[in-house]
């Protein structure tokens, strides 16, 4: 009860008019106390089978995580584990695979309204004679069993980084990669009710070499991808799931150190949040709910080791970098950036559209708090390596050393 009060007391202060409050009180350089939540996160849940990688919840409780593991004939496997709550879970092998691309999740998960489970994940083929790279996916219907694996393309890039999965709040899934000619970004739809769409182009040379992609997606179905160049260049590709993209716009300029790996975040309205690092600076940008870019911010005159971001409904952003983190209240600029918590640093975070945020350092210790908060309050104590970290409306879910954690947040 206490912990439900906390959130309301807060929700109250916090909801709309209050957060012009704020943005008045800030901007006359008064820095309101705005109070953390207090979190409830429950015991972690070992997962059955090698699952560590990614995780997925929908906000009926279902879950879902994918990993990896070494087969007895020394091939790479995928493995998805399931859950209808959380609490009880089952492991299916998949198959060979999930070995491709460097960085980002094997597999990629998620999970849609009904329960429905969708796996994306890339794969080497044709080894030693001629090595290939592909994606591929697979689908566990709501209450049924994992379908055979489909190929999404033949031509992966598995040293860009950032193979992507989202789904939006109907349950229509996307998928996007790097691809190995010219470079280009590619994505495939999955609707509800329906099977894998041919492979569309993203992004294409012109742009420069993509990598390193990022994938927003909003319950409504909009949708943003941001990734870097070989320049190191930041450009964003926005649409929708089922409606396609349109052009990609410039964000940024690079330092040519091919080490920025952009991290976006968007929400209903249209408003969204992109964070990245480079060789001597990190920085930040937003997006107006009108499609417009705002010019970079610098938040560090230095690189940082990992970066995240997240938006609520309101427009309200954070971004977390190393061991700092700085808001972007809804109306208002970057602010300074702050310490987080003693002994926390990297580390993802989210956010719900009513404005709960949830920070998970890297050794998994989790916070959760209200937009604008200058504490983030006790942490639910360390859960070891952090993997991944999701939320839905009523509900997180915290993927750290195989086990998975969970906590009400509404």
């Amino acid at each position: 009860m206490q912990h439900a009060q906390s959130r309301a007391r807060s929700r109250r202060w916090i909801g709309r008019g209050g957060l012009a409050s704020l943005a008045v009180l800030i901007a006359f350089g008064v820095q309101p106390v705005v109070p953390a939540l207090a979190g409830s996160w429950s015991s972690p849940v070992q997962l059955p089978g090698s699952c560590g990688s990614s995780v997925a919840v929908n906000r009926a409780g279902a879950m879902a995580a994918g990993g990896t593991f070494t087969a007895a004939d020394g091939t790479t496997h995928v493995e998805v584990c399931t859950s209808p709550d959380g609490k009880t879970w089952q492991a299916t092998d998949l198959g060979r695979g999930g070995d491709q691309p460097h960085g980002g999740p094997h597999p990629a998960v998620a999970v849609g309204p009904d329960g429905r489970v969708v796996a994306v994940w890339g794969s080497t083929v044709g080894c030693p004679a001629a090595c290939g790279y592909i994606v591929q996916a697979a689908v566990q219907p709501a209450g049924g069993g994992w379908g055979a694996p489909v190929t999404l393309s033949t031509e992966l890039n598995w040293g860009a980084g950032g193979l992507v999965l989202g789904m939006d709040g109907s349950g229509n899934a996307i998928a996007a990669w790097v691809g190995f000619y010219a470079d280009a970004s590619h994505y495939a739809v999955l609707p509800v009710a329906g099977s894998w769409g041919p492979a569309q182009t993203l992004s294409t040379y012109v742009q420069g070499r993509a990598r390193n992609l990022s994938l927003a997606v909003s319950p409504d179905g909009s949708a943003i991808v941001a990734y870097a160049t070989d320049h190191d260049a930041i450009w964003a590709v926005s649409g929708t799931v089922l409606g396609g993209f349109s052009a990609p716009v410039f964000v940024a300029a690079g330092d040519y150190a091919k080490n920025s790996a952009p991290k976006v975040a968007l929400d209903d309205a249209g408003q969204a949040s992109v964070v990245w690092s480079q060789s001597g600076r990190t920085q930040a940008a937003t997006r107006s709910p009108g499609g417009t870019w705002s010019a970079p911010a610098v938040l560090a005159s230095q690189s940082s080791s990992s970066v995240a971001t997240a938006i609520d409904g309101a427009g309200n952003a954070i971004a977390v970098f190393g061991s700092s983190y700085s808001w972007h209240l809804a109306g208002g600029n970057w602010g300074a950036a702050t310490p987080l918590p003693a002994g926390s640093s990297g580390g993802l975070v989210a956010a719900d559209p009513a404005g709960t945020f949830v920070y998970a350092d890297s050794g998994g210790n989790a916070f959760t708090f209200a937009a604008g908060a200058t504490s983030f309050g006790t942490g639910s104590g360390s859960r070891g390596s952090l993997a991944d970290l999701k939320i839905v409306p009523g509900l997180a879910a915290m993927l750290a050393a195989g086990a998975v954690s969970a906590e009400a947040v509404s």
